[in-house]
């Protein structure tokens, strides 16, 4: 289903527990969040995308991701440019407006901050199915319905959007660009608009009918057994296997090596 995150490739990551995922996921976010070295941050950004590259997720897929948040990193850095003044070599000087070498250091770890977060986010959304969300949830305690409304939460994003796009699509079908001319920029923003508005409308029922092909498709696949009053049980629970502890192993000597470099050598 295309309405998902969830890339269905055969991939290493992909194979991995949710549970280490997760961990290592929260991990490089709070290293990236207290951690303000650009070399570390530039390493941790290389690092995640080679992890995408190898795990065979399109490359369409992190293009897509930069074209939604690199205006938001643009805009942000802008901001801080013009707004933040630290002391430093001058770079560049308008009038009353100073740009120094200590103000560009930190916006760019802010930029590079949220693109690591983004794509440590968006590494673990892409290689997670929503089975292995269920029953990596379940492993850590948490109970089938409330696994499920998470992973639901989760996959209303790329639901909207669908949505958005098969309203778009409609109309252009029905001839609605041919009537209201297709290159006047205040008629399609305007039936862009509008298609919005249907979807925030239809997104709920649009989700609540993929939530039941979904929990099909994974009674097909496995994902778990409903025996109506008895305890939920999973034909696939999440299981470490020796490869995902040593991942595990390995997390935790790079945090470690994070917290030695950070403290102990101050860089």
């Amino acid at each position: 289903m295309r309405s998902q995150f969830y890339v269905p490739v055969d991939g290493w990551l992909n194979r991995v527990d949710v549970r280490v995922k997760l961990f290592t996921m929260i991990a490089v976010i709070v290293m990236c969040s207290i951690w303000g070295n650009w070399v570390f941050l530039t390493a941790m950004l290389l690092a995640e995308h080679l992890f995408l590259l190898s795990t065979r997720i399109p490359a369409r897929k992190t293009l897509k991701v930069w074209s939604f948040f690199l205006p938001v990193i643009v805009i942000v850095f802008c901001i801080m440019l013009l707004t933040v003044h630290l002391p430093g070599w001058t770079l560049w000087r308008w009038g009353s407006w100073l740009v120094t070498s200590g103000t560009m250091d930190l916006c760019a770890v802010v930029a590079l901050r949220i693109a690591d977060i983004v794509f440590a986010v968006f590494t673990v959304l892409f290689t997670t199915s929503r089975a292995a969300w269920i029953s990596g949830l379940a492993g850590l305690g948490l109970p089938y319905t409330a696994g499920a409304a998470v992973t639901d939460a989760i996959q209303w994003l790329p639901t909207y959007a669908a949505t958005v796009h098969d309203l778009v699509l409609t109309q252009h079908i029905r001839g609605r660009y041919a009537r209201i001319g297709k290159h006047n920029p205040f008629t399609r923003t305007a039936a862009w608009c509008s298609a919005h508005v249907r979807a925030i409308i239809a997104a709920p029922a649009h989700l609540s009918h993929l939530n039941r092909a979904r929990s099909i498709t994974a009674l097909a696949h496995g994902a778990h057994i409903d025996r109506m009053g008895a305890k939920r049980t999973y034909l696939h629970p999440a299981h470490m296997r020796l490869t995902d502890w040593m991942l595990l192993i390995l997390v935790l000597v790079y945090i470690a090596a994070v917290i030695v470099m950070m403290v102990v050598f101050g860089w």
